[in-house]
């Protein structure tokens, strides 16, 4: 009776260390379910906040940057680097979050004990990150309709491009989140990350200029610039949102950011494992 009972034991370590391996459905969804219940009192606040960044952005692209002798397309143009800079903007608030959590409540190391794979902890905030980033980008539209008008042409847009490609951006991002959050070692530090990092990749990536221009004016800048996931981000963009022609081919620009995201989620979950001594 106790070998049979021992033979039990083991089968069971063995179905439990089998399920700490693999990425486990049913834990996933129940934490993107708690990941969304607490975040109900943030989300309007978020909406508000991205509506108010957005309009005003369009209001001034659109009509008044005019008076400087930019184009009536000037404001659409914009409009595709709005979109793409969604999920960076909400990179560096969601990283906020997870780096003080990490230095406050540590919910993390509690979700990091349920007997599931970490990668499904991890694909939680992943999941979690990019859809309201993707919700976000795609709120846009109404009011870029509203204040642009028959500037903006709805008919113009390649759906179905323009729903990969922000789910895409708004998952590299979500990624990058984790990266972000690994690599920077505490609270105070963060000016570094926006100052050093994010502001200068993002101002340099597109949002209100396009490559072709660039490239134009100075070739060797141009290919520089190549080095920045964003303005594969805003090129992309622009391609489904306006139409191929002046922008990077867009299937380019998702087979780059694609090899990108990759690589970012290798390096987001060895530096994780680093900082959080996880198996």
């Amino acid at each position: 009776m106790s070998r049979i009972f021992q033979k039990e034991i083991a089968k069971r370590n063995q179905k439990e260390i089998a399920k700490r391996d693999q990425l486990d459905l049913d834990i996933l969804k129940q934490l993107i379910r708690l990941e969304f219940t607490n975040a109900k009192q943030v989300l309007l606040d978020k909406f508000i906040n991205f509506y108010i960044w957005a309009g005003c952005s369009m209001l001034v692209s659109g009509y008044l940057m005019q008076s400087f002798g930019t184009s009536d397309a000037f404001g659409p143009f914009q409009l595709g680097g709005i979109i793409a800079s969604v999920g960076i903007f909400e990179l560096y608030g969601n990283a906020v979050t997870f780096v003080s959590d990490l230095e406050g409540d540590h919910t993390i190391a509690y979700y990091l004990t349920l007997p599931t794979h970490t990668s499904t902890v991890l694909c939680s905030h992943i999941f979690y990150y990019s859809t309201i980033g993707t919700l976000m980008s795609f709120a846009s539209l109404p009011l870029a309709k509203l204040i642009l008008w028959n500037r903006f042409d709805l008919f113009a847009i390649s759906w179905a491009k323009l729903l990969f490609f922000v789910v895409l951006t708004n998952v590299f991002c979500a990624t990058a989140t984790l990266l972000a959050s690994a690599l920077i070692p505490s609270m105070d530090k963060f000016d570094i990350l926006w100052t050093r990092v994010m502001f200068p990749l993002w101002f340099l990536g597109g949002y209100s200029f396009a490559w072709n221009s660039v490239y134009t004016t100075s070739p060797k800048l141009a290919y520089a610039l190549l080095l920045n996931p964003i303005i594969y981000m805003s090129e992309g963009m622009r391609a489904a949102l306006l139409g191929q022609e002046g922008s990077i081919n867009f299937w380019i620009c998702s087979a780059i950011l694609l090899v990108m995201l990759v690589g970012i989620a290798v390096w987001s979950y060895k530096a994780l494992k680093k900082r959080l001594d996880f198996v």
